[in-house]
C-alpha cells in the first residue's frame, strides 16, 4: 500500500516540489458498519485527507482564484457522506479519493478513516487509501 509519505517522495522525484493542501481531525457521526450493532446507529469517524499537487503554489496576487481552495475537502466530504450508508469504510474511503482526486491539479491523494468508538479501551480501527494519478 502507498502511503501519504509514499507518495509525496513519489511526487518528488517527478517535480521540483509539492503543494499539500490537507484536512485532519475532522469527526462526524456516520452511519456505518456491516454488524448488525452498528446499522442504524451512526458513529464517531474521524477524517484525515491529504491532496498532492506538483510544484509549489505560488499566488503572485494572493488570490484564492489562483490557488486550489482547500475549502473543497469538506464540500467532497460532505458530498460523499450525502450519497447514503455505506456498509465498508473501504467503499467510503474510495469513493472519498475518487472526489477528491477529481481536480486536475491534484496529483496524489490519501484518505485515512478511522472508527473512533467501535473498541473498547485502547486502540481504533480504520482504513487508509492513497492514489497516484
Amino acid at each position: 500500500m502507498t502511503s501519504h509519505k509514499d507518495a509525496i517522495t513519489n511526487l518528488l522525484s517527478s517535480y521540483s516540489g509539492v503543494t499539500t493542501l490537507f484536512l485532519e481531525d475532522i469527526v462526524r457521526d456516520v452511519d456505518i458498519g456491516v454488524h448488525d450493532f452498528e446499522i442504524g446507529i451512526p458513529q464517531k469517524v474521524r477524517f484525515d485527507i491529504y491532496v498532492m499537487m506538483s510544484d509549489i503554489q505560488n499566488p503572485n496576487n494572493d488570490d484564492l482564484n489562483e490557488v486550489l481552495n482547500y475549502e473543497y475537502l469538506l464540500d467532497s466530504l460532505k458530498d460523499v457522506l450525502s450519497l447514503g450508508r455505506f456498509s465498508l469504510l473501504e467503499t467510503l474511503a474510495n469513493r472519498l479519493l475518487e472526489e477528491v482526486s477529481s481536480p486536475s491539479s491534484v496529483k496524489a491523494a490519501s484518505v485515512v478513516i478511522t472508527k473512533l468508538e467501535i473498541l473498547d479501551g485502547d486502540g481504533r480501527l480504520g482504513c487508509s487509501m492513497t492514489k497516484i494519478k
